[in-house]
């Protein structure tokens, strides 16, 4: 009996790591692939980044990602993880904070106390409502189609120059969010860069403009296959970063590989013995 009862304990503990090594933990070793990133789409690399957060929750790179792909479910979610007095934007945090600024064009800051009030107020409205207040607190109020006037704007937006006053007192770990939905609300108005009659831009304007013009033709051209069209995400440079050391290099494969297999022989075997004990 106890061997048939260890038996069953090597194969139950073998088939548990087979099904978490197999299928639980395949969106997170999906996402800490670079191999992997380089033949998938933005898409679906996001439906990997969803079944990774359902499955062992939000982690470093999904939590990035949030800001990148998320609506307003996100958002929701989001705000119902989070606990006043916390710092929300830092690593051990997943990055919410800088998920939640990209997903409603809001720059709140680093701590979770400010989210929560704007969350009491703004919680109603849409994330197209959201990104466009962010905008209008800046002084841009959009047309609907963008004036000549707008587009100059946002361009000016997506430019994160240092001595801008836009970006003053707002964190930098924050600035980009603005640059993002500079660009995301441009590409979505169906803006093109051939479209900006250049003639309308002031001297003074021109070279920040045309940069950011570049900024936004290299941004569109990498992005084409977004997941809809609000969200997009912006290539990192951490994307082949870290990852295949823990997940595909070989020694740790087979060593789990090993495991799994000496677990079910061992079990078998128990089984067997405990059967042939029994008879006898």
């Amino acid at each position: 009996m106890v061997f048939r009862f260890l038996g069953g304990l090597l194969l139950l503990t073998a088939c548990a790591l087979a099904f978490l090594w197999f299928f639980w933990l395949i969106p997170v070793k999906h996402l800490c692939s670079g191999d992997w990133e380089h033949k998938h789409s933005n898409y679906a690399r996001w439906i990997e980044d969803q079944k990774s957060i359902h499955r062992i929750g939000v982690t470093h790179d999904p939590g990035i990602d949030l800001g990148y792909f998320g609506g307003k479910e996100w958002t929701i979610w989001i705000m119902g993880h989070i606990k006043p007095g916390k710092d929300i934007t830092s690593c051990e945090a997943s990055h919410l904070g800088n998920a939640l600024a990209k997903m409603t064009n809001q720059q709140l800051g680093d701590q979770s106390d400010p989210w929560l009030a704007w969350w009491k107020t703004n919680q109603n409205k849409t994330q197209l409502e959201w990104i466009r207040d962010g905008f209008a607190s800046k002084g841009v109020v959009l047309q609907q189609p963008l004036t000549t006037n707008n587009i100059l704007a946002l361009l000016k937006l997506a430019n994160l120059a240092t001595n801008s006053a836009v970006y003053t007192n707002m964190p930098s770990s924050l600035r980009s969010s603005l640059r993002f939905n500079a660009f995301r609300w441009l590409r979505d108005s169906g803006f093109r860069t051939r479209d900006l009659d250049y003639n309308t831009i002031a001297t003074e304007d021109k070279d920040q403009i045309i940069r950011s013009l570049i900024n936004y033709a290299e941004w569109f051209g990498m992005h084409w296959d977004d997941p809809g069209k609000l969200p997009i995400r912006e290539k990192s440079v951490y994307d082949d970063w870290w990852p295949d050391a823990v997940f595909e290099t070989r020694p740790y494969r087979w060593t789990l590989y090993s495991i799994i297999i000496v677990l079910a022989l061992g079990g078998w075997f128990l089984l067997r013995l405990g059967r042939r004990k029994t008879q006898s």
